[in-house]
C-alpha cells in the first residue's frame, strides 16, 4: 500500500539557496523544532501535489559528512536513521566545486537523489556555462537548473517530484576498497563507514583514510568540473580583474594597511554622513515634545508622553541613520566579495588565539548582533574552537552598543577625531576577544585538529536590492528589540522618577527625591569613582535589558522635571552639572570612562541566554559575565582617574 507521507531531505552547503527552495516548495507551511539532544534547529514543511502530501526537510548546511561540527553529525544521523524517499541536493551553481565534495558522500549512501543546480544568475554572472545533459550523465542523477529566488525551474522540479519513480545514484563515488584495507572488511558500505567514524573521531587510522579519501573525491571531482563547466571572455576578464585587485589587497603586509584604512573610512563615514539625519530627527523629536506640553501642561497623560515616550522612543530612532548606514557599507563589504578576503586574512592569526579562519565569520557577524552569531558557531568543527569562539563573541561591537557610543562620542570627541574613536572601540573589542581567546586556548587542551577550506569569490558589484533588504532588515530588528523594552521600560521609569513617599505616602514629587533617585543614590558610592551620577546609574541598570536602552533611559530623566524645549538629547546631556562643583558630568574623563564600560560590559540578558544554551551549562554564561563586568568597572576606573587629573 502506498504510504501517505512521502519524506524528502533538502541537503547542501550553507549559502546555497536551500532557504529559499524551502520556501518556494512550502509555501508558509512550515515550523520549526530542534533535533534531539543538539541545539540545531530544523526546518520541516509539507506541500501536495496533485493531492499527495509530501513532508520537507531542510538539513543544516554543511560541507563533508565527516562528523566534525554539530551540523555534520546531524545530517549523517539523519541520514543513517531515516530512509528518505527523495534526497534534493541544493548546489550553488556558481561554486560547483565546493558543492560536489558533499554531494558525492550524500550519493554513495544510494538513496533516490536528485541536484538541483540553484542560482544559475550567479554562473550566468560569472561568465560560465554548465552542461546540465552532460552533469547528469557524470554524477547518474536529474540535474535541474534553477533559481530559486525568482522561481526559475521550480516547475519542472515540482513535475519531476510527483513522478513516483525515484532512482537512487548510478555512481558510486568512494572507494570501498580503500576502506577494506584499512578496517578489514570485505563487505564495507558507506553508512557503516560513517557508524565507525562517528563511534572513533580521534582515530588515526580513520584521520588517514579522511585524508587520501577526500583527496580521490576531488581528483574525480576536477574531472567532472572540466567537461562540465566552461567559460566565456566574461569570465577571464573578472579573473584579471580580481587578480590585480588581490595582488595589493590580499598582500601579507599591504592587505592589512588596506583593511585598516578601509574600517577607518567606514567608521569616519559613518559619523560625517549620519550626523545630519540625527540632528534633523533629534530636533524633530524635541518640537514634537513641546508641542504636546503646550497643550495642556496640566494634564498628566499629555505629560507622560512628552517626558517618557517621547524621548524614551527618540533615544533609539534616532540612530537609525547610522544603524542602516552601517549595514550598508557592511552589506556592500560582504556582497563585492571583500568580506571572504577578511576571513582569508585572518585565518592564520586566528589559529594562534584558539580559533580558526571558521570563527572568523561568527565573530564578523557578532557586530551586528551576538545571539544569532553564537548560534552561527555550530558551523565550527571542534569543541574547543567553538567555545572560545562562543565566549569571544560578546566582546565584539554589537550594534546595541552602536547607539552607546555615538551618542557619547559624539558630545566628548571633537568631530574630526568621532570617526577614529569609534574604530578605535572597535578595534578594542577585537583585541581582547583575540586576548581572552589566547588565554582560554592556554588553558583547555584537546587533540583535535581543523582546517580552513573556503573558495574566493571574484570582485563584483553588489546587489542594490540584496543592500536595500539587509539594511531595511536591520532596521526593522533593531527597532523591535529595542521598542519590545522601551514601552514597558519607559512607563516604569517614568513612574519612578516622578513619584516618591511623601507624608508616608506616594504622591508626585521632584525627580530628586523620587523613587528612582532613591535607588540611583543607592548605588551611587559604587559608580562615583566612574566619574557617573544617579541618573547615569539608574540607565546603568536599566540597560541590562538592553544595552540601546541607556540612550533612552538617559532621554527620559534628563526631560522629566524640566520646561519643554526644542533642545535636542545631546544640547540636554550638554547642559547637565554636578549641583554641588557645576562641572560637567559628560566630561572628556566621564565620557571615556562609559565608553570603556560599556565596550566590555556584558550588559545584555539575551546574550547570557544564548551563551547558556549552546553551551548547554550556565557556567560559561556566569564566567563571561562576572569577568567582563570587572573589566569594565576596573577599566572604566583606571580611565576616570587619570584622565580627570589631565
Amino acid at each position: 500500500m502506498e504510504r501517505n507521507i512521502r519524506n524528502i531531505f533538502l541537503i547542501g552547503n550553507p549559502n546555497s539557496g536551500k532557504s529559499s527552495l524551502f520556501n518556494q516548495l512550502t509555501g508558509l507551511n512550515q515550523k520549526i523544532a530542534n533535533y534531539p539532544g543538539v541545539t540545531t534547529e530544523r526546518k520541516i514543511g509539507s506541500f501536495y501535489l496533485e493531492k499527495q502530501q509530501y513532508e520537507l526537510v531542510d538539513l543544516p548546511g554543511c560541507y563533508s559528512l565527516y562528523p566534525n561540527s554539530i551540523d555534520e553529525k546531524v545530517v549523517i544521523n539523519e541520514l543513517l536513521q531515516n530512509k528518505p524517499d527523495l534526497i534534493l541536493f541544493v548546489a550553488d551553481a556558481s561554486n560547483l566545486y565546493r558543492s560536489l565534495l558533499l554531494y558525492t558522500q550524500v550519493a554513495d549512501f544510494n538513496f533516490p537523489i536528485a541536484m538541483v543546480l540553484n542560482m544559475v544568475d550567479e554562473l550566468e554572472s560569472k561568465g560560465e556555462v554548465v552542461n546540465a545533459s552532460f552533469l547528469e550523465s557524470e554524477l547518474g542523477c536529474p540535474v535541474f537548473l534553477c533559481n530559486s529566488k525568482k522561481r526559475k525551474g521550480i516547475d519542472s522540479l515540482q513535475k519531476y517530484i510527483i513522478g513516483s519513480d525515484f532512482h537512487a545514484s548510478i555512481k558510486i563515488f568512494g572507494n570501498k576498497q580503500l576502506f577494506s584495507n584499512y578496517l578489514s572488511s570485505s563487505n564495507l558500505n558507506y553508512a557503516s563507514w560513517h557508524e565507525y567514524v562517528q563511534s572513533t573521531p580521534s582515530n588515526a587510522i580513520v584521520e588517514n583514510i579522511k585524508r587520501i579519501e577526500v583527496i580521490e573525491r576531488y581528483n574525480k571531482i576536477e574531472s567532472i568540473i572540466a567537461l562540465t563547466v566552461s567559460k566565456t571572455q566574461k569570465a577571464f576578464n573578472r579573473q584579471r580583474f580580481t587578480e590585480k585587485l588581490d595582488k595589493y589587497l590580499m598582500h601579507k603586509y599591504y592587505g592589512f594597511i588596506f583593511l585598516l584604512l578601509i574600517l577607518y573610512l567606514v567608521f569616519q563615514t559613518l559619523f560625517t554622513l549620519a550626523q545630519f539625519p540625527m540632528t534633523w530627527l533629534d530636533s524633530g523629536f524635541g518640537y514634537m515634545a513641546h508641542l504636546i506640553n503646550n497643550l495642556d501642561s496640566k494634564s498628566s497623560w499629555l505629560t507622560f508622553i512628552s517626558e517618557a515616550v517621547i524621548p524614551g522612543i527618540s533615544g533609539v530612532l534616532i540612530f537609525i541613520p547610522q544603524i542602516a548606514l552601517l549595514f550598508l557599507m557592511n552589506t556592500f563589504l560582504e556582497e563585492s566579495g571583500y568580506m571572504a578576503r577578511i576571513v582569508f586574512l585572518l585565518d592564520n592569526w586566528m589559529r594562534k588565539f584558539g580559533m580558526s579562519g571558521k570563527s572568523v565569520l561568527p565573530l564578523l557577524s557578532g557586530n551586528a548582533c551576538a545571539i544569532p552569531a553564537i548560534a552561527s558557531t555550530k558551523a565550527i568543527p571542534t569543541h574547543k574552537e567553538r567555545l572560545i569562539t562562543i565566549l569571544c563573541i560578546p566582546f565584539m561591537t554589537c550594534s546595541a552598543r552602536l547607539p552607546v557610543y555615538t551618542l557619547l562620542i559624539s558630545i566628548v570627541i571633537p568631530l574630526e577625531f568621532q570617526g577614529l574613536s569609534l574604530l578605535s572601540l572597535y578595534a578594542l573589542g577585537v583585541i581582547f576577544a583575540m586576548l581572552f581567546g589566547w588565554i582560554l586556548n592556554k588553558n583547555i587542551s584537546t587533540s583535535e585538529k581543523s582546517f580552513l577550506i573556503m573558495e574566493l569569490p571574484p570582485y563584483r558589484l553588489p546587489s542594490f536590492k540584496n543592500i536595500y533588504i539587509n539594511i531595511k532588515n536591520a532596521v526593522v530588528a533593531f527597532v523591535k528589540v529595542a521598542g519590545k523594552f522601551i514601552v514597558t521600560i519607559s512607563i516604569v521609569l517614568w513612574f519612578l522618577a516622578s513619584f516618591g513617599w511623601q507624608n508616608q505616602a506616594i504622591q508626585k514629587t521632584n525627580i530628586e527625591t523620587s523613587f528612582a533617585a532613591s535607588i540611583g543614590k543607592t548605588i551611587e558610592p559604587a559608580i562615583k569613582p566612574l566619574g557617573y551620577d544617579w541618573k547615569i546609574g539608574v540607565a546603568l541598570v536599566t540597560s541590562f535589558a538592553a544595552r540601546e536602552v541607556f540612550v533612552s533611559t538617559l532621554g527620559m530623566l534628563y526631560n522629566i522635571g524640566e520646561e519643554a524645549t526644542e533642545r535636542t538629547m545631546i544640547e540636554k546631556m550638554k547642559s547637565q552639572v554636578y549641583p554641588q562643583t557645576q562641572l560637567p558630568v559628560f566630561n572628556l574623563a566621564s565620557g571615556v570612562s562609559l565608553l570603556l564600560f560599556y565596550a566590555f560590559a556584558l550588559q545584555c540578558m539575551s546574550t547570557l541566554a544564548a551563551i547558556k544554551k549552546e553551551t548547554d551549562t550556565f557556567k560559561w554564561a556566569i564566567i563571561s559575565f562576572l569577568l567582563m563586568a570587572s573589566l569594565a568597572y576596573t577599566s572604566a576606573f583606571i580611565a576616570f582617574q587619570f584622565l580627570k587629573k589631565c
